[in-house]
């Protein structure tokens, strides 16, 4: 049994998409449930939620993504806690590719790549070098790389029992949750499965991800007193860069830099902010 555990706030406008790609998994319906939480929406998005029969809702009045996640995994009866979010539309194939994964290593946890909703070359060059930093990092044995994502992540139930819940904090938590996984465990307890992919529908402009690489530059801020977690080198990242462009032309590779340049400004913004927050 796979459990796919949702959180939910104010995403109406994306959620029946998100449900009816989970319903059309080529998977036995018999062998996954879908859970969805409600977490104070103020939108109807819990109206759309009791439209759907075959899913189980529940509602988490303590506030926070991971609040509602851990609410999720308390509900969960599968032996397999598979994580999206409300505004990601799994592909078709995803929970298969979760199963296969499991089967074919001793992995605890894999993480799957993020792609975004539109067609547009930028947006289709950053998701490509973020996604193989993802597949990079799980191959580097380097404990101090790795990171977790739970709008594409799955996890053995036995290893949440072990090192979860996730800590109930704003954001980062699924970060620390994989840090823990392989302090107790190892680094290969971390997979990356190509396969298991999703399309992140908020991510439909180049300055939406400078917003979330902000986002992500403040929260490692944040919680970096919890767990070590450092960022590349400048020549890993180039390695990222040439991995992640090998087939591209000369073109697309100055776009990409232009790009990841944005990005390492709107990482050390995010960072800036926090630290002034924090002064």
């Amino acid at each position: 049994m796979i459990s796919v555990i949702v959180p939910v706030y104010n995403t109406a406008q994306y959620l029946e998409r998100v449900i009816e790609a989970l319903l059309a998994q080529d998977f036995p319906r018999d062998e996954f449930e879908l859970i969805f939480v409600d977490n104070g929406s103020e939108d109807n998005s819990r109206a759309i939620l009791e439209c759907y029969p075959q899913i189980r809702v529940f509602v988490e009045t303590e506030r926070g993504s991971y609040a509602a996640r851990n609410r999720g995994i308390r509900e969960a009866r599968g032996d397999i806690l598979a994580f999206t979010d409300s505004d990601c539309y799994p592909v078709a194939g995803w929970l298969s590719e979760i199963e296969k994964g499991f089967q074919s290593s001793p992995a605890q946890v894999l993480l799957g790549p993020r792609i975004p909703p539109v067609e547009n070359n930028w947006l289709r060059l950053l998701s490509d070098y973020e996604n193989k930093k993802a597949e990079l990092v799980c191959l580097s044995n380097d404990a101090e790389l790795y990171f977790g994502h739970t709008n594409n992540m799955a996890v053995r139930r036995s290893a949440m029992d072990r090192c979860g819940p996730f800590t109930q904090r704003a954001r980062g938590s699924d970060t620390i949750f994989v840090r823990r996984i392989v302090g107790e465990l190892s680094c290969d307890a971390v997979t990356y499965c190509p396969g298991m992919c999703v399309q992140h529908a908020e991510l439909e402009s180049v300055s939406v991800y400078y917003g979330k690489v902000a986002t992500y530059g403040r929260s490692r801020k944040a919680y970096r007193h919890i767990t070590k977690v450092r960022p590349l080198s400048q020549k890993e990242r180039l390695n990222v860069f040439r991995e992640a462009t090998r087939e591209h032309g000369i073109i697309d590779k100055v776009q990409l830099f232009t790009l990841l340049v944005g990005g390492a400004i709107a990482w050390w913004f995010g960072g800036f902010r926090a630290a002034k927050s924090n002064a």
